[in-house]
Order: C-alpha cells, then structure tokens, then sequence
C-alpha cells in the first residue's frame, strides 16, 4: 500500500492530459504477473495533485492469501492536509454483517437425491393463478432452505474433517498387510471427499460467477478469493456525506441513503391524479390507418 507513481486506467487521471495505453500498459502487466488485485477504495477520486494534474496513483494491493485469509475490508482516502498525497486507511477490525441474508438457490441442491420429491411434495395448489404459483414457490423455498441447512451447512469444516480422517487413515496403511477393513473405510472417505469437495468448489464457483473456468480442478480457494473479491466490491462500509464526513456505523449508512434519495426523488404526493373515464372513451385515438 502506497505510492506507486503509475496509473492503472484512464479514470485515475480525472483532471490533466489525456491518459495513453503505455503509461498503464506496464503496471496493469505487473499486477497480473504478480497476481495480485486492489482493495475497493472510498473517499476522494484523486490520491496526488500539484495543482494542475490530479491523479490516483497512491493505492493498496493484495494477493489471494490475502483475500482468503483476511476479513473484507475497504481503502479510505483520506484529506492530505500539508501533503501533496492523500495518505491511505484500512480499518482491519470491522462490526460484522449479522442481517438476515435472502435465500439463495444453490445448483448442487438440483442434484440431490430427494430434491424432485421435495419440489413435488411442496407444490400442492394446482391452479393456475399468480396468487397459487406465489404460495407454492413460498413453500418450495421454505423446504430448500430447510434442505440447505441440514445438508450443506459448515461444508468447509466437513472438507476439513474428511481431508484430516483420510490423512489418519492413510498413516495407518504403511506397513503391509493391510487390514481388509482399512482399505474399505479408506476407500469410502476418499469418495465422500471427492463428492463434497466437487460441491464446495461448485457452490463457490456460483458465488464468485466466475463462468470462464470449468470445475474439477481444484480451484476452490480460486472461487473462494474470487467470491470474497467481489462481495467486498459490492459492499458498502463507509460513506461520505454531504459535508464530506465519513460514516461507518451500518445503521447511519441506510439512514443517509434513504435521506439522499428521498430528496433526489422528492416528497410523496398525497393527491394522485387519475384519468377521467370519459376522456379515455370519448377523446381523440390513435388508430392504424
């Protein structure tokens, strides 16, 4: 994290010349050569001035070990006061997120044995109406919610545990004969391994929607940094305010969000205008002709 005197896109040059492709040509070839991706940042657009040109040129870059191993966290530009560089924060410790998240369908849940029953068993208005479809897709969420937990909750710790008992076992089968009950339970926790790996690395692969890389490949802790990546893009921890304050709190944010936008869009009218009837029947119409 600091001064790296390049910019990376033409957005990080808003004030000054025109940005050309080999001022970043180097430094975006550094970062992928080095595999490493910049934390989200808020605050001002702009980290360096000398009065004429106004660049972001100060930043914080992180690797995957990074992104597995450490909470999300965003990069706040701060004011430079007598400094021509806006100094850079990161606030490690963070309140955790504990709001009710929405419900969301997993494909691995497609494949389980009793998923067709469950949808069946579930689905019991059989009219037509918006209001039936309504009530049985309630009911369907409800049961594949209920699925979800007692079937695919703490599925990293059941990864580990497997992974843990297989590394037993095997230290185990060193010295021959072995016993004919070691080689079965072996062979059966290598295949829960392998079915419970393949759904840790497909539920990952969905929630980091990376489309381009194919499963089977062990690229779990690539979804897994990927999906933490993208969840601490879309995340809002801090906001700048109108007087240019910096709010954390989670409640103040929904606050000034709700506020901003009430009066961008305005006050609700009371007094909803409708059409007059006989104007719609006995107006003036387009016709085809």
């Amino acid at each position: 994290m600091g001064d790296f005197n390049s910019i990376l896109t033409t957005e990080d040059r808003p004030i000054g010349s025109q940005v050309q492709s080999a001022e970043t040509r180097d430094f975006q070839e550094c970062i992928t050569d080095c595999n490493l991706t910049e934390l989200a940042a808020v605050g001002r657009i702009f980290t360096w001035t000398n009065g004429h040109v106004f660049s972001r040129i100060d930043r914080a870059l992180v690797n995957a070990e990074w992104i597995l191993h450490m909470p999300i966290v965003q990069v706040l530009v701060m004011d430079p006061l007598f400094s021509d560089h806006s100094p850079l924060s990161i606030t490690m410790e963070e309140q955790r997120d504990t709001k009710k998240r929405p419900f969301k369908f997993f494909n691995c849940l497609a494949q389980h044995p009793k998923f067709k029953n469950k949808i069946n068993a579930s689905w019991q208005i059989k009219e037509r109406s918006m209001q039936g479809v309504w009530q049985n897709l309630k009911k369907v969420r409800r049961e594949l919610q209920q699925m979800n937990q007692r079937e695919y909750m703490g599925l990293s710790e059941k990864v580990h545990k497997l992974r843990d008992e297989l590394i037993d076992i095997q230290s185990h089968m060193r010295i021959i004969p072995i016993p004919q009950y070691m080689i079965d339970e072996e062979k059966e926790i290598r295949t829960q391994l392998n079915k419970w790996s393949r759904i840790e690395e497909a539920i990952y692969k969905q929630k980091s929607r990376m489309q381009w890389l194919k499963l089977g490949d062990s690229n779990t802790s690539y979804f897994y940094a990927s999906m933490k990546n993208r969840k601490s893009q879309n995340q809002i921890t801090m906001l700048t305010k109108d007087d240019n304050t910096v709010i954390r709190d989670s409640e103040e944010i929904t606050r000034e969000a709700v506020r901003f936008y009430q009066n961008l869009l305005g006050q609700a009218n009371s007094l909803m205008p409708t059409p007059k009837p006989a104007v719609l029947r006995d107006g003036p119409v387009l016709s085809r002709t």
